[in-house]
């Protein structure tokens, strides 16, 4: 009786393990044909929410912003700055004190960037599925990516996609600090063109600007 009893136990625990695996292999198969869909754009607009929460500190502050990518080129307006990147230099203009700080584009490994919100979730992650549900006539899931890399400045990442669609409505990333990042996108255009003068700073277009160059 006892062999059976641990028979059926070791039974158990093997199919278990084998539907989770399946599980976060189907997470990773989603997010994998999402990512690859969005680096297959030329390039992208989106009008976006950004919140950043501390719950210990109970802080909480809201930006709206827009961004434009074009390949490895982005123009990011949020708030009172205006980031621009042709993918060699990076600009950052405060428009409080009307100063622009310039320096040599060096992307930091690790870290999430927001210009990068629609491509971060490639590998390196371990993924489970949270919650499916249907809403409007979309298949919408909530999913959990843990990074692999334990050194990453961020211990995990919950994304809702719509999987109908295969795009991406909001991305929370958590960070060790404890500060919790959340990506709301409310609009999303593929594949618009862009000219690449989009991608530069003009000082010319603000008079009286102070130029602060770090390179």
């Amino acid at each position: 009786m006892k062999k059976l009893t641990l028979l059926s136990i070791l039974l158990l625990t093997i199919f278990s393990a084998g539907a989770q695996a399946e599980k976060q292999n189907e997470a990773e198969k989603l997010m994998d044909r999402i990512s690859k869909r969005y680096k297959a754009f030329k390039s992208i607009k989106a009008d976006f929410v950004y919140t950043i929460e501390n719950k210990q500190q109970k802080s909480q502050e809201k930006q709206r912003g827009n961004l434009l990518v074009k390949g490895n080129k982005f123009r990011l307006d949020i708030a009172n700055q205006l980031i621009i990147c042709d993918n060699k230099t990076i600009w950052t203009y405060s428009r409080e004190v009307n100063e622009v700080q310039i320096d040599n584009y060096s992307p930091k490994t690790g870290a999430i960037r927001i210009d990068d919100i629609f491509t971060m979730y490639g590998k390196g992650f371990l993924y489970k599925t949270l919650e499916t549900k249907k809403e409007n006539g979309k298949e919408i899931v909530t999913l959990e990516l843990t990074p692999k890399d334990k050194k990453k400045k961020f211990f995990k990442i919950k994304v809702i996609v719509d999987k109908t669609n295969q795009t991406i409505i909001s991305s929370q990333v958590f960070d060790k600090s404890g500060t919790v990042h959340t990506y709301l996108v409310t609009n999303q255009v593929p594949n618009l063109k862009f000219e690449d003068n989009q991608f530069l700073f003009d000082p010319k277009k603000f008079p009286g600007i102070e130029i602060v160059d770090l390179r």
